[in-house]
């Protein structure tokens, strides 16, 4: 049985989350939410027998356990799914490289028509896995755009983000989703991008590797050369977030900096390609970029709290902005300019992010609403 779905699953030190990973791609032929608690309950106690597979489903799945070297138990976690269901589970084992090395390696490995990328300490809907494959079977689109949700793990609660477009059963080329940009923008994301395997090994693209932030990266060079995009309601991936310990936290982004530095610089190299980018290739891939700048700025001048430093940094991030890319440099200096206002007046990043993005958002519905009422 041919493949129709590869997941990526980069792992270093993620014992004690890989079991609920893994066990929520076992797709049952009763599957909801109550199954998805059975089969990670069996599996954590080494009960697969006892979990009603719908073998023609995960027949077409593919789970690659990239192990980036991982210094735990990960492996042992994973290699039980693997003695279980040998024709699905597959770990690849690597010295470490970080996480774009580990999606490198993964993507070498892919047997599947498409490809998702999941974090091994986040899950997925299994559910919606279910749907995906037998979608995915019959489409052959470049990419695929899928809704996906947060959990909050400290306030144990779930927040969806999204994908609106006015067809879901229809293609959609690079240009609508410019057009689309607001009601889409929260799956054009390493959490909601599944690439067609043909079309992104056609393209050759290797991450950066080594390095935080290059998951950025993932979701904005490769897509800005697809031809044709689909769009899918349903929310599959679940990204756990809230855990102090984690990349994304506020302490962890600002040391990291100089890595999301590097991301930015590599993927302005793909400027050098502007004529091999279909229509709306371009204006995606400006949007894409000015947005992870935008999230440098955020970091440096609101996250730290050394705010005179975070300026400094900033100042030296720009002038080899200004050189590297002319266009970028003056598609981001009004936000540029915003970020600095916050940094001086010490505003802080929980307002920043629960009450200045809240009030942006409802302008542009707002806006939105209005442009739709003149039509």
């Amino acid at each position: 049985m041919s493949k129709i779905l590869s997941i990526i699953i980069p792992t270093y030190n993620a014992e004690k989350f890989l079991n609920k990973g893994l066990s929520s791609f076992l797709v049952c032929r009763d599957t909801d939410a109550q199954t998805a608690q059975h089969n990670c309950k069996m599996a954590t106690e080494g009960r697969f027998e006892e979990i009603d597979i719908d073998k023609a489903i995960l027949d077409k799945l593919e789970v690659i356990v990239v192990n980036d070297g991982t210094p735990d138990r990960s492996v042992e976690v994973a290699q039980k799914f693997v003695d279980w269901y040998p024709d699905t589970f597959v770990i690849v084992n690597k010295t470490n490289g970080g996480h774009g090395s580990a999606i490198n390696t993964g993507v070498e490995h892919v047997s599947g028509k498409y490809f998702k990328v999941v974090d091994a300490d986040d899950w997925v809907d299994t559910l919606a896995l279910k749907h995906l494959i037998e979608y995915l079977e019959r489409i052959d689109s470049d990419a695929v755009v899928q809704s996906f949700r947060y959990y909050d793990i400290s306030k144990d609660e779930y927040r969806p983000a999204d994908v609106k477009v006015p067809d879901f059963t229809r293609e959609y080329n690079l240009k609508d989703i410019v057009n689309m940009w607001d009601d889409v923008y929260d799956g054009l994301s390493f959490h909601g991008v599944i690439y067609n395997t043909g079309f992104y090994k056609a393209l050759g693209y290797k991450l950066t590797e080594h390095v935080f932030y290059e998951d950025q990266e993932y979701a904005t060079v490769p897509f800005s050369y697809a031809k044709t995009v689909r769009f899918i309601q349903e929310e599959l991936y679940v990204y756990r977030v809230g855990d102090v310990n984690q990349s994304v936290s506020a302490a962890s982004q600002v040391k990291r900096l100089p890595d999301l530095e590097q991301v930015i610089f590599n993927v302005l190299e793909a400027e050098k390609s502007f004529a091999k980018m279909p229509q709306g290739g371009k204006e995606h891939f400006i949007r894409k970029t000015s947005g992870i700048i935008t999230s440098y700025y955020q970091i440096a001048l609101i996250k730290n709290t050394d705010r005179q430093s975070g300026r400094a940094i900033v100042e030296q991030f720009n002038m080899k902005l200004a050189q590297k890319s002319a266009l970028m440099y003056e598609a981001v200096q009004r936000k540029y300019k915003v970020f600095r206002l916050f940094n001086k007046l010490h505003v802080s990043n929980s307002f920043y992010e629960n009450q200045f993005a809240k009030l942006l958002e409802l302008a542009k519905r707002v806006g939105r609403a209005d442009r739709l009422y003149r039509k």
